[in-house]
């Protein structure tokens, strides 16, 4: 069915994931590898988190060999062992992690986080752990962790050799669950698809057209698994203001990053709007970034439906029904381009926004290539203190 609905995308897609299985199986038949806990399948968004990660670390500490470990599989005494006989070091980044971990057929009754390890392996682990741009993705109406969180995180930021937070606001965050002491071993580290323009620009850089005017909506419709659903009367006044961009010269875009997403498509339809579609989780990685980066304008209501697209260099604004996206735009200065999506005049005042960015686009790239370059800077001086563990003497 999915080939079907969208063939041209659907070979590369599984000849991406078939690459990358190979890869990481005949990385984990040798030594000297990094064990690199991320998402690797589904929500299109933690995909390209773990992407742009090793793309990142790959460029700054030449190729490292790469094994791919299931994030939302629980760590075991045989993983450790591997480990500890086979990799130099272990990452744990991407894909979702900081979030109350309830929805396992086997209950998470050791951290309450996806990153799902006993105590007791965590403290049989004894290659370098690093957790790297990791984000706080709690929820408006979703439960707040159990108590043994708290003695989790502490226990894992106190083993890691590095812990980065993808945002201010995410740092602050889990800074409250933490006793005083470890609340400095936190350290501000930008998600990596925040730089992919600087990682590799002839490839990533995207094309800023003066004249040309395509948006992009990324929608979200909540967690049907958490029953948090987003009304789809706000859906509909998403829909409205697609609409009266359309008619002001705008060729409309929408990208859905799971299917949950699918959803919020008839609203569209039933308002008439002409838009064009893609679902950028039956997409390969460098097809996702090949579609974001020839686009002028993005209008997200996912964390990685605003932080993607701005790390190419394409302008993004954000409705908010997902606090995240709030996160982020705010740590680059963009938090005036963020209405919640209840606002009442949310259309009218996304509507100005967009009226104004296009009245003086040169003004809005400037301010996001200062941003990141803020944050690359900071990623050069984070990676510069990581450098023994990733290349030891």
């Amino acid at each position: 069915m999915i080939a079907s609905r969208q063939p041209e995308t659907f070979l590369p897609f599984v000849s991406q994931r078939l690459s990358s299985k190979l890869g990481s199986a005949a990385a984990k038949s040798g030594e000297g590898y990094i064990s690199h806990y991320g998402a690797w399948h589904g929500n299109a968004g933690d995909v390209m988190i773990v992407y742009a990660q090793q793309a990142l670390l790959n460029k700054r500490f030449s190729q490292q060999k790469w094994v791919d470990e299931n994030h939302k599989k629980k760590v075991e005494a045989p993983d450790i062992e591997r480990i500890n006989n086979d990799a130099k070091l272990v990452i744990v980044g991407g894909g979702g992690l900081l979030l109350p971990d309830r929805h396992r057929l086997i209950p998470n009754t050791d951290s309450d986080w996806l990153w799902n390890i006993s105590m007791k392996n965590l403290a049989a682990l004894q290659k370098p752990l690093i957790g790297f741009a990791i984000g706080y993705n709690r929820m408006k109406g979703q439960d707040d962790f159990r108590p043994f969180f708290n003695d989790h995180i502490a226990a894992t930021i106190d083993r890691s050799v590095f812990f980065g937070l993808r945002n201010t606001s995410s740092l602050e965050k889990l800074a409250t669950y933490l006793p005083s002491r470890l609340v400095d071993r936190l350290v501000l580290q930008p998600c990596p698809t925040n730089l992919m323009s600087r990682v590799d620009p002839p490839r990533w850089a995207a094309h800023r057209d003066p004249k040309k005017r395509e948006v992009v909506f990324v929608l979200f419709m909540g967690f049907a698994r958490l029953g948090i659903i987003e009304d789809k009367a706000n859906i509909r006044r998403v829909a409205q203001l697609a609409k009266r961009l359309h008619a002001q010269g705008w060729d409309i875009h929408i990208a859905t990053h799971t299917n949950e997403e699918l959803a919020a498509i008839p609203a569209f339809e039933e308002e008439c709007v002409p838009f064009t579609h893609k679902m950028l989780d039956m997409m390969s990685r460098e097809a996702v970034v090949q579609y974001y980066r020839s686009k002028n304008l993005v209008i997200g209501m996912r964390g990685h439906g605003v932080m993607l697209p701005y790390g190419l260099g394409v302008p993004v604004m954000g409705i908010i029904n997902h606090v995240k996206v709030r996160y982020f735009l705010e740590e680059v200065k963009l938090g005036e381009y963020a209405v919640d999506l209840e606002d009442p005049v949310m259309t009218d005042k996304m509507f100005e926004r967009v009226q104004q960015f296009d009245s003086d686009r040169q003004g809005f790239y400037d301010i996001m290539d200062r941003e990141q370059q803020r944050l690359w800077d900071i990623t050069e001086r984070n990676l510069d203190g990581l450098e023994p563990y990733f290349n030891p003497a």
